[in-house]
C-alpha cells in the first residue's frame, strides 16, 4: 500500500508528526523481511517532501537509486584524504596489525611524508640519513592542521627510511636523525613492511584514497561534501555516501564510517547550524568496534550521545537489539519495532514492560510498534512511497 504518510494506525489514523520521529534517536529493529527497509524508504520519502536534510552511509549501494537524491561514491567520484587519518587509522582500514615499534614508525612515517608534499613539495620518501635533529623538529613545527595531506603509496618507502640509527663508534653523530640502517630491525618487520607495500597496491586502498584525475570523472573529497550538506540546507535532496566498493573489506568500511561521522560531528560543533539533521546507517552493528571497550572511540557512539545538542541525529537498523552494546542502545528515546520473538531482544529494551511479546512476534512484514519519547505507543502500518511503487512497476515492464 502506497500514501502519501509514513505510517497508518492500525484504526486508520495517518501518521503525519514524521518530524517526531527524528526529533530524538530513532532505533529501528526487526528480522530480516520484517519491513525496516520499507520503514526507511518512507522515512525517507517524507524528510524529503518536508526538506528535512539527511544523510545517509550506504555500506551496500542499496540507496545509489533512491530518488533526489545526490550521490558520491568512493572510489568513483569521491576519495577520502589519506591525511585525514591519524597513523593509527590508517593501520586499521588498511587492516594491519604489527608491533609497538612498527606502529611508532608507521606514525612518524606520515609526518615525514605530510613534510614532503607539504613543505618540499615532492612526492618522494623523506630519506634521514644525514639530517640534523634540529631542522627536521623545525620542518615538523611548520606543519598544521591544513597541512596533513601526504602520498600514502609512499609509505612503505619512507618507512624503511625510519629506521635510521647512528653509527655504533666513534663515528657516532647523535645530533643527526641517523647515519646508517638499521638493518637487522627493517629485517624483522620486513614481513609486515611488505604487507603495507602490497595492501597499498590493492583495490581497497585505490578506492579509499586515490585522488587522481581520471579521464571523464571528477572526484570530491568526502569530508568537504559532507561539510557542505551540514552548511548548506538541500532543497528535497538527500546525500547518499556510497561505501559499496569496499564490501569485501567490513573492517576498512567500519574505520571510514566512524571517521567520517567523528568529522561531521566536529564539523558541527565548530559551526553549529539552525536546520537540524538526519543521518541513516543500515545493520548498524556491523560498523561498531568489536571490543566494547572501543566504543567510546566510534563515531556512531559520538554522535549518538553528543549529536543532538548540536541538531544532529541519528537512524539506525539492526536485526537484533542484542546485537548492540547496551551503552549504545541506551541512546534511543525512539523506538520503530518491527517482528521479534525473543524475550532477551525484548527486555534488551528500556520500554520492555511496556511491550506484549505476543503481540510483537504477530506482526507481519511492514507491521510495527512506534514508540516515540513521551508519547503513547501505537501499532502501525508502514506505507511504502509512492515512487517505489512506480519504479517496482517500471521494473515489471523492463522483465517483461
Amino acid at each position: 500500500m502506497t500514501q502519501t504518510t509514513f505510517a497508518t494506525t492500525i484504526a486508520g489514523k495517518p501518521v503525519k508528526d514524521i518530524h517526531s520521529l527524528v526529533a530524538h534517536h530513532l532505533l529501528v529493529v526487526g528480522q530480516t523481511g520484517s519491513g525496516k527497509t520499507t520503514s526507511t524508504l518512507s522515512l525517507l520519502d517524507q524528510l524529503q517532501r518536508t526538506n528535512y536534510t539527511t544523510i545517509i552511509f550506504d555500506p551496500t549501494g542499496e540507496y545509489s537509486k533512491l530518488p533526489n537524491s545526490v550521490t558520491y561514491k568512493l572510489g568513483e567520484n569521491a576519495y577520502l584524504e589519506a591525511g585525514q587519518l591519524s597513523a593509527h587509522q590508517l593501520r586499521e582500514a588498511l587492516q594491519i596489525s604489527g608491533s609497538p615499534l612498527l606502529n611508532d614508525k608507521l606514525s612518524q612515517a606520515v609526518d615525514a611524508l605530510r613534510i614532503q608534499q607539504n613543505l618540499v613539495r615532492i612526492r618522494k620518501p623523506y630519506v634521514k640519513i644525514g639530517v640534523p635533529i634540529a631542522d627536521y623538529q623545525k620542518q615538523l613545527a611548520k606543519l598544521s592542521n591544513w597541512s596533513r595531506s601526504f602520498a600514502p603509496q609512499q609509505l612503505a618507502e619512507q618507512l624503511i627510511e625510519e629506521f635510521v640509527i647512528p653509527y655504533s663508534d666513534e663515528r657516532a653523530n647523535y645530533a643527526l636523525l641517523g647515519q646508517q640502517y638499521d638493518r637487522q630491525t627493517i629485517n624483522h618487520e620486513w614481513n609486515t613492511i611488505a604487507t603495507i607495500r602490497q595492501r597499498l597496491a590493492s583495490d581497497a586502498f585505490r578506492v579509499l584514497f586515490d585522488p587522481e584525475p581520471h579521464p571523464g570523472i571528477f572526484k570530491t573529497e568526502l569530508n568537504f561534501v559532507i561539510k557542505m550538506f551540514l552548511e548548506h540546507r538541500s532543497s528535497h535532496r538527500t546525500l547518499v555516501i556510497d561505501l559499496s566498493k569496499l564490501k569485501q573489506y567490513e573492517e576498512s568500511q567500519r574505520v571510514v564510517i566512524s571517521l567520517l561521522l567523528k568529522n561531521l560531528l566536529a564539523a558541527r560543533l565548530q559551526k553549529p547550524n539552525s536546520f537540524p539533521v538526519n543521518i541513516i546507517l543500515d545493520e548498524a552493528h556491523r560498523y561498531l568496534p568489536r571490543d566494547e571497550h572501543q566504543l567510546a572511540d566510534n563515531g556512531i557512539f559520538q554522535v549518538l550521545r553528543e549529536g543532538r545538542k548540536v541538531g544532529l541525529s541519528m537512524t539506525l537498523t539492526t536485526q537484533s537489539p542484542l546485537d548492540l552494546p547496551a551503552r549504545l542502545r541506551s541512546q534511543f528515546a525512539n523506538l520503530l519495532l518491527h517482528h521479534l520473538t525473543s524475550p532477551e531482544e525484548l527486555s534488551s529494551l528500556a520500554i520492555a514492560d511496556e511491550i506484549d511479546l505476543h503481540e510483537i512476534s504477530q506482526l507481519s512484514t511492514g507491521e510495527a510498534v512506534l514508540s516515540l519519547a513521551n508519547e503513547p505507543q501505537r501499532k502501525i502500518n508502514v506505507n511504502l512511497p509512492k515512487w517505489w511503487e512506480n519504479n517496482h512497476d517500471r521494473n515489471e515492464e523492463n522483465e517483461n
